[in-house]
């Protein structure tokens, strides 16, 4: 984008968005998008339209993506929401308009509450850090192979961050985001104990990941690049790919032997 785009970019910002993210579907849909709340809306637009690279690339939203996704998004508020909307909806812009390949991942998102994508944000925005660090890539549409890690993190942490771990952590599982997730205490000493959640990651919930930072065609790179965080959405400061790892960053000591 030039400066003189940005600069009209950031005059007219929802119109400006709103044209250059949907393309001719705006048209279609038009509308259909005035009857929706309009705070929820703009922010997915404004959201979708700032995880695209060239909005000037000529491309066209898919019309059933674009318009389930404004639909069922609209009437939040939430940030995290809108990220994730905002992700999907970027992503199924191509030249043609007709890919609607998302349209799973996109029911996924409407099943889930904000703080349960707040959970998976957290989830996987950490193991996808964690595994960039580790310098040792791994084939993450092998389910074996992802499903074989284990992401460790503070319960006190979590819960801290509105997180509702003792629930949410299962609807994650039900809808096939994590393999696994256990929820417990680490016995540090003979007083002492570390709350701690676990989780296994799957390929589905990669997915889930990329489309909403419009990477979709990016997710095999999930262990190998470093993907954006969002604005204002708070993380974990502590995670690891074992306990004692999580010991280690979070300054907790280990038990003499």
């Amino acid at each position: 984008m030039t400066d003189d785009e940005k600069t009209i970019a950031l005059a007219l910002p929802g119109e400006w968005a709103l044209q250059k993210t949907l393309g001719p579907v705006l048209a279609e849909i038009g509308d259909d998008l005035k009857r929706l709340y309009s705070k929820g809306r703009d922010k997915i637009i404004d959201k979708a339209y700032k995880k695209i690279e060239d909005p000037n690339d000529g491309k066209s939203a898919n019309l059933r993506v674009a318009h389930e996704a404004l639909t069922s998004g609209a009437f939040t508020d939430e940030d995290i929401c809108a990220e994730y909307f905002g992700g999907i909806l970027a992503s199924s812009r191509t030249i043609d308009g007709k890919n609607d390949d998302s349209i799973q991942l996109l029911d996924t998102i409407k099943s889930l509450s904000a703080r349960q994508l707040h959970l998976h944000y957290a989830l996987y925005s950490s193991i996808n850090r964690l595994l960039v660090a580790s310098s040792e890539p791994i084939n993450v549409g092998q389910g074996r192979e992802i499903q074989a890690m284990k992401a460790w993190f503070s319960s006190v942490e979590l819960l801290g961050l509105g997180l509702k771990i003792d629930t949410d952590f299962n609807i994650l599982l039900r809808q096939g985001l994590i393999e696994s997730y256990e929820v417990g205490q680490h016995q540090l000493d003979l007083s002492r104990v570390l709350p701690f959640s676990s989780a296994s990651p799957t390929t589905y919930g990669v997915l889930l990941y990329a489309v909403a930072h419009n990477k979709y065609d990016r997710w095999r790179e999930f262990s190998v690049e470093l993907f954006p965080e969002f604005d204002g959405i708070r993380l974990p400061a502590y995670s690891s790919l074992s306990i004692e790892g999580l010991m280690d960053v979070a300054g907790v000591p280990r038990a003499e032997s």
